[in-house]
């Protein structure tokens, strides 16, 4: 039976054993101060594509020669004569570009500032709202002093606001009125309570008035009658 060598004694107390976690981290260390070549090369190009900066749609890459391993000098120089006349063609054949009028920053979508626009329109309208009705509450509010008593409510002593005062029985401008005298259309005479004593001769003359008043009124209502069945 093979004894576990978990937490044994060292065979040289004067010598210890590196622990696993501390030989990882020394050795992660030392790749990072002498990286291999593979490794050399890829943080290489990824430092040069952090420097040239995000690639303009529409670019032509700009190659970059190096000289492969067993390459002859013949080989290298075609290969290089080649990549030139390919960035040269793809130049001269790629699309005029006019950055200045290209867009600088993405706005909002349409959909974003509507919603953002009834959102403010809907706060402000809670506010009027909540404002009115607080004036309204405060002109509805008395302020009472302390210690006053009320004992009857309070009368009304202005008319509202844009409304004529109310006009009293019998002296509205009626119709019938215009077509009557002055004196038989007097407000004083209609309004006493004792009718006064009138004549014979006085009375007759009063009903043929009276008759002639109602045939022009029933004139004025045939006529206007006639009129509104010419339009229709």
């Amino acid at each position: 039976r093979k004894e576990k060598k978990d937490n044994m004694k060292p065979k040289h107390p004067e010598e210890q054993e590196i622990p696993f976690r501390l030989r990882e981290l020394m050795r992660s260390r030392e790749a990072m101060k002498c990286p291999g070549p593979g490794k050399r090369r890829a943080a290489e190009e990824k430092q040069q594509q952090k420097s040239q900066g995000p690639k303009a749609p529409g670019a032509v890459p700009v190659p970059r020669f190096r000289r492969g391993k067993g390459e002859s000098e013949r080989s290298y120089v075609c290969r290089m004569q080649q990549e030139v006349q390919r960035v040269l063609f793809l130049a001269e054949n790629q699309l005029q570009r006019e950055p200045e009028k290209e867009a600088t920053a993405p706005e909002k979508s349409k959909r974003k500032k509507e919603f953002q626009k009834k959102k403010l329109e809907k706060a402000r309208k809670k506010k009027e709202e909540k404002k009115e009705a607080l004036l309204e509450k405060s002109l509805f509010q008395d302020k009472v002093p302390f210690g006053e008593v009320v004992t009857q409510p309070p009368t009304i002593t202005s008319r509202p606001r844009g409304r004529a005062p109310a006009q009293q029985a019998g002296r509205k401008q009626l119709l019938l009125r215009a077509r009557l005298g002055p004196s038989q259309a007097s407000p004083a005479s209609l309004a006493s309570p004792v009718p006064p004593v009138v004549s014979m001769a006085r009375r007759r003359i009063l009903e043929e008035e009276r008759a002639r008043v109602i045939r022009a009124y029933r004139d004025i209502q045939r006529r206007k009658q006639l009129e509104r069945e010419r339009a229709q």
